[in-house]
């Protein structure tokens, strides 16, 4: 009797792909921070085409594997921590990492006062018009960027001066260092979006990745809207997750 030919694989090829490229990852021939070869030849050695090397690679980055720099190159990253937190608790990104013993570091900050337009002065419930105060910052923990924040607060919360002479890394640290402003709850709707060529630019991933968007109005004891907030989270380094309990008599 004839041999028989060898069982096919018929797993879809950009699970066979990812489990090539896991098998070179730990074969011991890349050490983290280690740059891997040009996406070209990458696919070659692999045996697959560059575009499903290509949902492989943005799959191992979503999962913290990789890093990918534009312009520079794929790198191996070490097994990282995850910052996780509970969302019904409202804490700040640098009281979270700090208690997880990382140092979150704030870059690219910008803080300035201009004129709300008709979206941002419905989500602060003010007057189109009225000045506001914008405080955008990339935050960095281990040397990589993981998240970007903007902050739109109403100047009856406090001025520009106040807010770059109280800014620490926070705007939430920031209001609630402020001794005659009590908060209240905050509403946070939570979405995945693409990162935009704007907050990519600013976290080095492609305008193509998805982030994790947390859209938030703050909220004090006497109603008032404080802080209106829009934070792009890269998913692979944080890990959210919500108690919810069960009603009486159910």
């Amino acid at each position: 009797m004839a041999d028989l030919p060898p069982k096919l694989d018929t797993r879809p090829l950009h699970v066979r792909a990812e489990e090539a490229l896991a098998v070179l990852l730990t074969s011991g021939r890349y050490e983290p921070g280690a740059q891997l070869p040009p996406e070209p030849e990458l696919a070659r050695q692999l045996g697959i085409s560059r575009a499903t090397l290509r949902d492989a690679l943005r799959s191992f980055e979503e999962r913290g594997l990789i890093r990918r720099q534009r312009g520079v190159g794929t790198f191996v990253r070490a097994t990282r921590p995850l910052i996780e937190s509970g969302l019904e608790t409202l804490e700040s990104l640098d009281s979270l990492a700090a208690r997880m013993g990382l140092v979150c570091e704030t870059r690219d900050l910008s803080i300035e006062e201009h004129p709300a337009d008709a979206a941002q002065a419905g989500k602060l419930g003010i007057a189109p018009g009225e000045l506001l105060i914008a405080v955008s910052r990339a935050k960095v923990t281990d040397g990589v960027p993981v998240a970007y924040m903007i902050d739109l607060l109403p100047t009856t919360v406090a001025s520009l001066d106040q807010v770059w002479a109280g800014f620490t890394g926070s705007v939430l640290d920031f209001l609630v260092a402020q001794g005659d402003l009590s908060l209240a709850y905050a509403w946070t709707d939570i979405v995945a979006t693409p990162a935009g060529k704007e907050i990519a630019d600013r976290l080095d991933i492609a305008p193509t990745d998805t982030l994790l968007l947390l859209e938030e109005t703050t909220h004090s004891t006497t109603g008032e809207i404080v802080n209106y907030s829009r934070n792009y989270f890269v998913p692979a380094y944080f890990q959210f997750h919500v108690i919810r309990r069960i009603l009486p008599g159910l």
